[in-house]
């Protein structure tokens, strides 16, 4: 549930707005209330709401005090401003301060629905983010950023392994395997499976697919491109499988990963 404070210094308006509107409907609950700015910003402190309906004109500390406060201890919930004043000077500083709407009273009920919707939806956009955001930062520990490619310039020119991993360096885009590898050294598949996964500590499959990977992170950082183009570019030529193993390597999906690097 979204969860909403309600700072009003008029008790029957508070009362009215926190009663009698449908808070289900949105999938919102009123968890606090305040009737000043100053009792405002401590239950805002305490809570850590999602949405604050507030109004401009109390006693102490008006909406705009309290929102600047609210602010500047680095909370960020949702705010609509409700007032008996149209000024336009507080409108200004509403929008300045990134409060999502601004109400007159008396509070028209199609005003209040419509502002209540685009209020919950930026909520529910934040909180997309927030969890795409959470799973970035365990992206760096994920399987594919803790890969580390196979040192070649220690390796001989006549090592079996070495020139299978040059081959995936240059062949990755292609659809390569270990037989085809393996029969372009003229040796057997099972021999070079053996030789590689004793060597390097992985099958060749699955060095494959995490070079793969991590040249599909690098090119999802670009801005331009789809993410079939990206797959296409790395040699798989199905997007749902791409998106499979990447999310599997790296713990989010090829548009989680882009949409959490904005």
């Amino acid at each position: 549930m979204i969860r909403v404070v309600v700072v009003e210094d008029e008790v029957l308006v508070k009362k009215g707005l926190i009663l009698t509107t449908d808070w289900q409907k949105y999938g919102c609950e009123v968890v606090g209330e305040a009737s000043n700015g100053i009792e405002g910003v401590r239950e805002i402190e305490r809570i850590r709401p999602d949405i604050v309906i507030t109004d401009v004109r109390m006693p102490g500390l008006d909406g705009i005090g309290m929102i600047e406060q609210v602010k500047a201890a680095g909370l960020k919930p949702e705010f609509v401003i409700i007032s008996g004043y149209s000024e336009f000077d507080y409108a200004r500083k509403a929008v300045k301060l990134g409060v999502r709407d601004f109400l007159v009273k008396p509070i028209d009920d199609e005003d209040l629905d419509a502002a209540l919707k685009s209020t919950c939806e930026a909520v529910h956009d934040k909180q997309r983010i927030n969890k795409i955001q959470d799973k970035m930062n365990d992206v760096s520990d994920s399987r594919v950023m803790l890969f580390k490619e196979y040192l070649l310039d220690e390796k001989k020119d006549n090592d079996y392994v070495a020139l299978a991993v040059k081959h995936i360096n240059s062949n990755y885009q292609k659809d390569i395997s270990v037989k085809s590898v393996a029969d372009s050294l003229f040796i057997s598949e099972s021999y070079l499976s053996r030789l590689f996964k004793n060597q390097v500590g992985q099958t060749f499959g699955d060095y494959l697919a995490y070079y793969r990977i991590k040249k599909a992170c690098e090119l999802l950082k670009k801005p331009n491109g789809k993410i079939y183009e990206v797959a296409n570019l790395i040699g798989y030529k199905d997007q749902r499988y791409f998106s499979m193993i990447f999310k599997k390597l790296v713990g989010v999906t090829p548009k989680e990963f882009r949409e959490g690097l904005d």
